[in-house]
């Protein structure tokens, strides 16, 4: 089931931010305290739209996303999701496809024109990439990073 996040989910939700961290590249360059995790957590809870796919009463994966006017035509509002993840041991499920349905319909009834997502180009970002591709998502962009700390 995907459903709205709440405060109840904000523990299973750190343990993915964990998960997620030590998978990355990220964690080479940026790090954050428990306190700054739990702040950030409950932000996005209040102020952006957290999806969760909950999977027997264990929360699997998790899609955060936020509305904004596109800057090149501001007339149109993207959604534009921050944070994708799906618990390893739930990847070969259906967790991760039902959360971007449920983003693409939270988008449509809030009026987005556009949507977009993003992988990680680790192990080549592929199956994602591909999955992204048979839901009808193009490449568009390509993101570049530089730590500076």
């Amino acid at each position: 089931m995907i459903r709205d996040a709440t405060e109840a989910d904000h523990d299973a939700i750190v343990v993915m931010y964990r998960q997620f961290m030590a998978f990355t590249p990220y964690a080479d360059v940026l790090t954050a305290t428990d306190e700054e995790i739990s702040a950030t957590i409950r932000h996005f809870i209040a102020h952006a739209k957290v999806f969760v796919a909950d999977t027997d009463c264990t929360i699997s994966g998790l899609l955060v996303a936020v509305l904004s006017p596109a800057w090149y035509a501001p007339r149109h509002t993207i959604a534009t999701e921050l944070a994708w993840w799906v618990a390893p041991e739930h990847r070969k499920g259906t967790a991760a496809i039902r959360l971007i349905q449920a983003f693409e319909q939270w988008a449509k009834d809030s009026g987005a024109s556009m949507i977009s997502m993003t992988n990680l180009q680790i192990n080549d970002g592929g199956s994602v990439e591909k999955m992204l591709r048979r839901m009808g998502y193009a490449m568009t962009e390509q993101a570049h990073t530089k730590g500076l700390i």
